[in-house]
């Protein structure tokens, strides 16, 4: 399992649960400082689907969100320690999680 990914590559990777199948994409995460460095804690998942994607982004410009154009992120919080990473390329949930 590797110690460092680089947050870069993850955005908007899917991430599958246990039984392969997508639960969403990275889109965040959240950060604290650790020493000198700072080391994620969670990562943010969002939806996977192109449309609740596009009406999540609409929804964060203030003049559609004022006339009722698109919708709020739905962000969940998964902890890093419940990702398994032996491939980072294809993040997926580990079995020990319960498979969200």
């Amino acid at each position: 399992m590797p110690t460092r990914v680089r947050f870069d590559h993850l955005i908007g990777k899917e991430v599958r649960n246990p039984n392969g199948r997508v639960i969403g994409r990275i889109e965040e995460a959240r950060i604290e400082p650790e020493g000198e460095e700072y080391v994620i804690t969670h990562f943010m998942i969002g939806p996977a689907e192109r449309l609740a994607r596009l009406r999540a982004f609409l929804g964060e410009l203030p003049t559609l969100r004022s006339i009722g154009i698109g919708k709020e992120r739905d962000l969940r919080p998964f902890p890093w320690q419940w990702f398994d990473w032996s491939d980072p390329e294809r993040p997926s949930l580990s079995a020990e999680t319960g498979g969200a």
